[in-house]
């Protein structure tokens, strides 16, 4: 009778879960060993407590990294949306369908996607032990030595990143690579909500639109610190950025994207003429949220001895629609790892290979999910990733 190989995953996530299903077999032995006293902490946050497994729409367009992100163009072909809905359909979780293709379990609980990987991982005999920290990871006569007493073939890195520490995450897969020859592109802070130094913030904190950054459109929440929003999520990557080499970042939002410069300022110069009469916030009030209007008229640096809209000249139009077309910010930093959802930077992919996720300097070290330099758009393409590396890794291990 052969002897199985043996595995050890370091970290309980998702894709470390996601790949133990898929790797338990008569032909392996696969232990995870995660340092928190459960699985999938970071997992039952995700989606907002909802969980946004993928997204219907998976695209490389949605990922990026600081290497050529054409690189996993395969794995996103191989593990495609309809893999992932029928891989969850297969072990109880349904789909549901929400805004700009994300994708949650019917159930709207996070706990629902822990619970079933967690479940079938252990159907399929794989060894869970919670509350055990790798401290200390080691090669020797072809083995992997872990903490000086366990011993094994193969070792997967699913150890995540930095992001959210709070919820167990630390920086070990990233020693562990640098360990054995590896470079770390250094992570900064994405999908994270950005402070902003502007003044009178606290008029407006709370209002959501739906607004308009560098192209991209979303929802976009002003806060008493700065902004939030799935908006902001998707550009805060590029901020961050820019924030290593600059001390603050200019910021244009268009909050009313649905009406082209000239045609705001029609429709503002004949309100002038119709609400002439109403003071200036409420003659806004109706076009927008009224915290939104009393901020766009402080920001446009009208004359504030100007009460009433029939005071208003063309000038002054031409100004409020500039503030609302144009609302500047001024980024000063990101929320940082503490509360940003995935970290851009990891391991360089060009010394993994890619065709089974293994390390090119040590054999039978293999990294996967979020450790990587890999990471995606707001709306599930994370989640997708550590799904797709996780299944391209088994499957060349089975194989």
């Amino acid at each position: 009778m052969n002897k199985k190989t043996t595995i050890a995953i370091i970290g309980a996530g998702a894709s470390g879960m996601f790949a133990s299903i898929f790797l338990s077999s008569d032909q392996c032995d696969v232990t995870i060993l995660e340092k928190s006293n459960k699985v999938g902490k970071k997992l039952l946050a995700t989606g907002n407590g909802r969980c946004n497994i993928t997204n219907q729409k998976i695209s490389l367009e949605n990922f990026y990294s600081n290497s050529n992100i054409s690189l996993i163009k395969s794995h996103l072909l191989d593990f495609t949306y309809d893999d992932c809905e029928a891989f969850f359909n297969k072990i109880g979780i349904e789909f549901k369908l929400g805004q700009n293709g994300r994708v949650y379990p019917l159930s709207l609980s996070s706990s629902s996607v822990v619970d079933l990987l967690e479940y079938e991982s252990l159907q399929n005999n794989t060894k869970i032990q919670c509350n055990y920290e790798v401290t200390n990871l080691k090669y020797h006569n072809k083995k992997f030595i872990i903490n000086n007493e366990k011993s094994y073939d193969k070792v997967i890195i699913a150890t995540g990143s930095v992001a959210m520490p709070k919820l167990g995450s630390s920086e070990s897969g990233y020693l562990f690579a640098r360990q054995f020859g590896h470079k770390i592109v250094p992570p900064v802070a994405s999908l994270v909500q950005l402070v902003s130094s502007n003044k009178n913030l606290d008029v407006v904190s709370g209002v959501k639109i739906e607004a308009v950054i560098d192209n991209k459109r979303g929802d976009f929440l002003f806060t008493k610190y700065g902004v939030s929003g799935s908006l902001i999520l998707d550009i805060s990557r590029k901020i961050s950025k820019q924030l290593l080499s600059e001390k603050t970042v200019k910021m244009v939002v268009d909050t009313m994207p649905d009406f082209s410069f000239n045609s705001l300022v029609d429709l503002l110069t004949k309100r002038m003429v119709t609400l002439k009469e109403k003071e200036i916030y409420l003659w806004l009030d109706g076009l927008m949220n009224k915290k939104l209007a009393k901020y766009i008229i402080m920001s446009s640096k009208i004359a504030s001895h100007i009460k009433y809209a029939k005071f208003l000249s063309h000038k002054d139009i031409i100004s409020i629609v500039t503030t609302i077309k144009k609302l500047e910010f001024t980024i000063t930093e990101t929320k940082g790892f503490e509360s940003c959802e995935v970290c851009a930077g990891g391991v360089v992919l060009s010394e993994i290979n890619l065709e089974n996720m293994e390390s090119k300097y040590q054999k039978n070290l293999y990294f996967i999910g979020e450790v990587l330099d890999i990471d995606g758009d707001c709306g599930g393409y994370n989640l997708h990733w550590a799904w797709s590396s996780a299944y391209r890794l088994s499957k060349s291990i089975k194989n």
